[in-house]
């Protein structure tokens, strides 16, 4: 979405501040009673695609009453990998055995999968390894879902039992889940695999407190959770690879499912983006030609996608795209018209069967507002520091849309903390965005970019994104916890064109951004700030130019929180990318939003390359669904941007035929 152009700041909102569930329901990670007799009922009737979907996993050997089980065992571990093999295989013996039990009635089962459930869960001790929060994130639908089936539909399952798995989810497995402390999570994937398995395991454990924390972090954590992607869909491991965009994907979509039974819907962040990631995702992967635009997370920013397009794993992803189908087309009535291409020929599964459903009434609300702090433009206001016996004296002065700072110093890697700070100070919740527009190559080692620190005193906990002459984007977190360490933490973040950089706190977590366009940020670099976590910290512009005289650098589209919104508006670029959907009697369109814009106008034609009639203007968001459209007719568009400027360029074109579907 553009960045506001007015507001106040925002004050940090703390997990604990903002609950969402207060009662557990059971069972729920993404299955209702309600959802499994109707289950029952198709599998007993025959009903296809359930029957087929059953039929695999009652053919699974993991299903049998003749399986022994690989374990149980003390000590667990990936990465390196010890007893990983039996865990895993015990664990969809679990799921399993509790799904042949429901479906059968037949209680061996129910006995077996208990069994092996408490056998582990009172011998497993630990689970550790690099990788330990991987597989936990992989499994959790199996062994957390087995776990709520036996608890909710087995009279053989007592209290004490809920208690026993209680107690080994607590302290061995959701310990293992998120290793490396406080919203420390790997990238994108990764971390949405932590968040999925600590989000089921929440729910089990009746445990709201944690819940409610991941429900905030999902939220709110832009290298990993639904912040982790862009306005068109891209996630930040879509130009990794397509397996590994699937994993986020799908955790994602695990975790958003298993919320929506608690009443919780975070399906409709974000203007719908687990829509736009899925239909994204088919798209890519049914081969329709599809541009991409730079985007990665903290692992990795990509500027080019070098991906292989047609990837069927994971039968196609139909878990994932059939929890997406179910919570947008049957729930929210919305189209999803690759997403629906693609399952024409998905083959069904003994995962995605569970959530095929031919209707879906069930109701849930959007948790409460995110904390997201909004900026505004800044023309005046700016302190100046020369911090770490930077000299000359350094300042900043603002003129026509830019600010010029000249700044010394004698660089700000690391320990040494010296260099012309412009700043403000910001109490609670607060962002700072420029675009570097150049700087002077007084030495090699030269910066310009966005910083934040707790204190004016060098050597203060801080954060930086900045500039180098080479065009580069440099990341520094000094004195922060950052997942990864000093590799992850202290890098060079990009080298294409991205000269816009982004800094933003929210709570006690700092996030560093990279853009080439001001809009589409990809988050490269996230850190704690750890006790004392201060009220107040020191945002602004930044230079250092290694050397015994200033350095002068030029910012333009400079917003921080609590600006005065004074900047004279300039005519917003053309949306960076356009995407249309087939749908049926519909064509959906997205496009990745431009700096500035206030409203965008979509234009229509029946020809490649117009000219183009205008069928929508003053689109306040980056979607718009098209209705007025004949199946079979294929249709061009452009959008363009606008504000109290002007308008911009239109963006590429792109078409769409819509189809009608069943």
């Amino acid at each position: 979405m553009p960045v506001a152009t007015g507001g106040t700041p925002e004050i940090p909102a703390a997990p604990a501040d903002t609950p969402v569930a207060r009662v557990i329901k059971h069972p729920g990670v993404g299955v209702s009673l309600s959802d499994l007799a109707t289950l029952k009922t198709y599998i007993d009737q025959g009903r296809e695609p359930w029957t087929s979907g059953f039929k695999q996993v009652a053919g699974n050997p993991m299903s049998r009453l003749s399986y022994g089980g690989y374990g149980p065992f003390a000590k667990v571990s990936r990465a390196p990998d010890e007893n990983l093999w039996a865990w895993r295989n015990d664990m969809v013996a679990i799921s399993n055995l509790s799904l042949m039990w429901y479906f059968t009635r037949d209680e061996r089962y129910a006995v077996n999968a208990r069994k092996f459930l408490l056998g582990w869960a009172t011998t497993h001790t630990e689970f550790s390894g690099r990788e330990s929060m991987l597989d936990l994130g992989d499994y959790a639908l199996q062994f957390v879902g087995g776990a709520e089936i036996l608890r909710t539909t087995w009279s053989g399952w007592k209290e004490a039992d809920t208690a026993v798995v209680k107690k080994y989810f607590k302290d061995v497995l959701m310990p293992a889940a998120n290793p490396y402390g406080e919203s420390s999570f790997g990238a994108a994937n990764k971390g949405a695999l932590s968040l999925a398995a600590l989000g089921l395991m929440a729910i089990y454990t009746d445990d709201i407190e944690t819940l409610d924390r991941v429900v905030y972090q999902t939220r709110t954590l832009a290298h990993i959770g639904l912040r982790n992607s862009n306005d068109i869909g891209m996630l930040g491991d879509s130009l990794r690879d397509q397996g590994h965009a699937y994993g986020q994907l799908k955790s994602l979509t695990v975790l958003a499912e298993a919320l929506w039974s608690q009443g919780i819907d975070i399906y409709s962040d974000f203007d719908n983006r687990l829509l736009a990631a899925g239909e994204y995702f088919a798209r890519v992967n049914e081969r329709v030609p599809t541009p991409a635009l730079p985007f990665g997370t903290t692992d990795r920013y990509y500027l080019t996608d070098v991906t292989g397009h047609g990837w069927d794993g994971a039968n196609g992803g139909s878990l994932a795209l059939t929890q997406i189908y179910g919570a947008y087309v049957l729930r929210k009535g919305l189209q999803a018209p690759f997403i629906a291409q693609r399952r024409l020929r998905m083959p069904v599964d003994g995962a995605s069967f569970m959530f095929l459903k031919d209707a879906d009434t069930s109701k849930a609300a959007p948790p409460p507002a995110l904390p997201i702090p909004s900026a505004a433009s800044i023309t005046s206001g700016f302190s100046s520091a020369d911090i770490g016996g930077a000299s000359p004296a350094g300042s900043a002065t603002y003129a026509a849309g830019k600010w010029n700072v000249a700044g010394a110093g004698y660089d700000i890697w690391g320990e040494r903390d010296s260099c012309h700070f412009a700043y403000k100070a910001l109490t609670g919740n607060g962002t700072i965005v420029a675009k570097v527009e150049s700087l002077e190559n007084t030495h090699p080692s030269a910066v310009a970019g966005v910083m934040m620190r707790t204190s004016l005193e060098p050597g203060a906990p801080r954060a930086w994104m900045a500039m180098n002459y080479k065009s580069e984007v440099l990341q520094n977190m000094t004195k922060l916890a950052v997942y990864g360490g000093s590799n992850y933490a202290n890098k060079v973040a990009s080298s294409g064109p991205t000269h816009w950089v982004k800094l933003e706190r929210i709570g006690n977590i700092i996030t560093g951004y990279v853009s080439p366009d001001g809009t589409n940020w990809a988050a490269t670099d996230v850190g704690r700030i750890d006790a004392p976590v201060p009220d107040t910290v020191y945002v602004g512009l930044v230079v250092s130019s290694v050397t015994g005289k200033l350095n002068n650098s030029v910012f333009s589209n400079v917003q921080i929180t609590g600006g005065d919104g004074g900047a004279p508006s300039v005519v917003p670029a053309a949306p960076a990318m356009l995407l249309a959907s087939p749908g049926d009697g519909a064509v959906p369109l997205r496009w990745q939003a431009s700096f500035g814009a206030t409203g965008y106008t979509v234009g229509r034609s029946a020809f490649s390359g117009g000219p183009y009639e205008a069928v929508a203007s003053g689109v306040a968001g980056s979607s718009y669904t098209d209705t007025s459209v004949v199946n079979g007719t294929t249709y061009y568009y452009t959008v363009t941007a606008s504000n109290s400027a002007g308008t911009s360029d239109s963006s590429p074109s792109d078409s769409a035929t819509p189809v009608a579907r069943r």
